[in-house]
């Protein structure tokens, strides 16, 4: 892990940011007022050194592949892990992770959510039996691998919504829960041949769409048209690989050569970490890519899972959004 990374609150810096957030009632909409109080919580309370760092990612002139920020507030009672898809005030005494997500994303980009990834603007990550084994947070009997969230939206012009990144925090703990890894993708260029990345940035692969949006009406295709993966600019790239099963075909043997040799320096070059109550992960979904190991659930003493983690998407404005269909504020459907 590159530690100039990573950055912790002290105690009292945790103290106040608690009793800030702690004022301000959760909109689950993403309303106007609700983004302003939020993000004025954190240009307030954060210290320097933190919003400093943000405010250098979204200017995005050498950004950081992570940012992990440790000793976060967090609610002071968490009762039980609700069903993922339904807001539910009563697991928790309050809702300090839902604003603390809202407020650090929103100094870096705009919030949003997708309807079918939770009907609020912050994502429950809760696995469920009946999600085993997608391809999703909700699941756990399948490896998540490294992927570039909704990385064939990159070559979709009007429907191009892959994040510029995503924001995540633990709410519970499952003691034999996944690592999440994250690969900076920039160091395993560095590595490659320059003829496996020229053949990385030719159009030589087609991507499939995430599945919802296989099913949309509006989109019409299950995958993209023969694309690059990696953008010609190596030093800041833009990337498009996805590696769980059945994503990318590879139009040529020389290409399907390179994406292997990618995929295996992805692998790696990539940083483990185990997200716990009081961490906050935000992902630079441009060049950074992440994955979630296969596991086995624990579950509390009425049934729930122990592991719950909370996720926002973040984008660099809302203007690509303006084709969908605006369900909430801040929170859309296809």
């Amino acid at each position: 892990m590159d530690y100039q990374n990573l950055f912790q609150l002290t105690t009292q810096e945790k103290h106040d940011l608690f009793l800030a957030l702690n004022k301000i009632d959760y909109d689950p909409t993403g309303g106007d007022l609700y983004i302003n109080a939020v993000r004025s919580a954190m240009m307030y309370f954060l210290p320097v050194r933190i919003t400093s760092a943000l405010n250098k990612q979204r200017a995005s002139i050498n950004p950081r592949p992570y940012i992990i920020l440790k000793n976060t507030p967090i609610d002071c009672e968490i009762f039980f892990s609700p069903s993922p898809n339904q807001y539910t005030p009563s697991a928790r005494s309050g809702n300090i992770s839902e604003n603390l997500l809202t407020g650090i994303a929103s100094l870096i980009g705009e919030p949003y959510s997708m309807l079918f990834e939770g009907k609020e603007l912050i994502n429950n990550l809760i696995p469920i039996h009946e999600s085993k084994s997608e391809y999703t947070g909700l699941g756990f009997d399948v490896e998540l691998d490294f992927h570039i969230e909704n990385a064939a939206l990159k070559h979709l012009e009007r429907y191009n919504v892959s994040p510029l990144g995503l924001l995540l925090t633990g709410i519970r703990s499952d003691p034999n829960g996944p690592l999440t890894r994250i690969s900076d993708s920039r160091l395993s260029i560095a590595q490659l041949k320059k003829e496996d990345i020229e053949t990385l940035a030719a159009p030589l692969y087609n991507i499939k769409l995430p599945y919802r949006w296989r099913q949309s009406t509006l989109i019409k295709k299950e995958e993209t048209h023969l694309v690059p993966l990696i953008s010609e600019n190596h030093i800041l790239p833009d990337i498009s690989a996805v590696f769980y099963p059945g994503m990318i075909t590879a139009s040529t043997t020389k290409a399907k050569i390179a994406l292997e040799k990618f995929y295996n320096l992805i692998k790696e070059n990539a940083v483990a970490i185990h997200i716990n109550p009081g961490d906050l992960i935000y992902i630079d979904n441009r060049f950074t890519l992440h994955s979630r190991d296969k596991f086995t659930p624990t579950f509390d003493n009425i049934g729930t899972p122990l592991r719950w983690l909370q996720r926002v998407f973040i984008s660099p404005s809302l203007w690509n959004h303006r084709y969908l269909n605006q369900i909430e504020n801040r929170v859309f459907s296809i």
